[in-house]
């Protein structure tokens, strides 16, 4: 994946995909991708960011940005300090105009807690001047999102719908739930992994990815795409099989048909990703 991406999905990925800084990383994703996640996954190491880890000049490169804030928030302290450290990333941010921040919701041992966080969480990230960006719950391990529909539609919250989560947790009441699906407006796209680890999309199994096509048709068709994958040649051999999937979707829901043909019908190697289009009996691009 050399330039960016020929069909109508833009496409994002994560600012960590080669061994190096975020500058290095954007640079590097810069005219391959639309746009940016930044991963902010620990707070305190964030928290210490400066003009050297996110200069000025990020902002000029031809990129979009969305946040992911802190994996690590203090959810044990009500929320309001959680709230306050994603506010302080968010001003060290705010020169790349980030479109959306994604958070992991708080996932207490009593569920019906839950929502009492959130909402503290909410209160505190809307208080102070300034706009905040549209916000999106991830499904986590602990959280499908299921129990928090009521202030998820109260306080508008979108969803970042995590596929590699929804098959490796097996959710299957969120890949079933139309209200949330409704709402998805970033879907991180990879393959299960033990340990939570983010697998290229080439390591679907048939009935993952027949599951995945499934879901990809009921998604909303303004969702961003974001291969949460963070290894730049592993996600670029699963940029064709997303590619591809999203369109025999798109086109299943105008009543359409693609034509499927094994690579060597096209005279084309057989990389990584097209072994595993051949093994679902579709070809990229196709």
């Amino acid at each position: 994946m050399t330039a960016p991406s020929p069909f109508p999905w833009p496409i994002a990925a994560p600012s960590f995909v080669i061994p190096a800084h975020i500058e290095e990383n954007a640079l590097f994703l810069s005219g391959k991708v639309r746009e940016v996640g930044l991963c902010l996954f620990e707070s305190a190491s964030c928290l210490a960011y400066g003009p050297h880890e996110l200069p000025r000049r990020l902002a000029d490169l031809p990129l979009e940005w969305h946040l992911h804030l802190p994996l690590d928030l203090p959810w044990q302290d009500g929320g309001d300090t959680a709230a306050e450290i994603c506010r302080a990333l968010l001003e060290k941010t705010r020169h790349l105009h980030p479109r959306c921040a994604v958070l992991h919701p708080p996932a207490p041992a009593d569920r019906e807690e839950a929502p009492l966080l959130l909402r503290r969480f909410l209160r505190q990230w809307r208080r102070h001047n300034g706009s905040t960006p549209p916000l999106l719950l991830e499904n986590t391990r602990s959280c499908d999102l299921t129990a928090l529909t009521d202030i998820m539609a109260a306080e508008g919250c979108g969803v970042c719908l995590d596929t590699g989560h929804c098959l490796g947790f097996a959710q299957e009441a969120l890949a079933e739930h139309a209200w949330l699906l409704s709402r998805v407006r970033l879907v991180h796209w990879s393959a299960p992994g033990a340990g939570d680890r983010h697998l290229p999309l080439t390591a679907l199994t048939p009935a993952q990815h027949a599951r995945l096509c499934r879901l990809a048709r009921r998604l909303p068709r303004q969702a961003r795409h974001m291969l949460e994958i963070f290894s730049w040649p592993e996600l670029a051999a699963s940029e064709p099989v997303l590619r591809t999937l999203l369109r025999r979707e798109e086109a299943a829901r105008d009543g359409q048909t693609i034509p499927r043909r094994q690579p060597e019908e096209r005279g084309e190697a057989r990389g990584p990703e097209q072994k595993y289009l051949a093994s679902q009996n579709v070809v990229a691009g196709h």
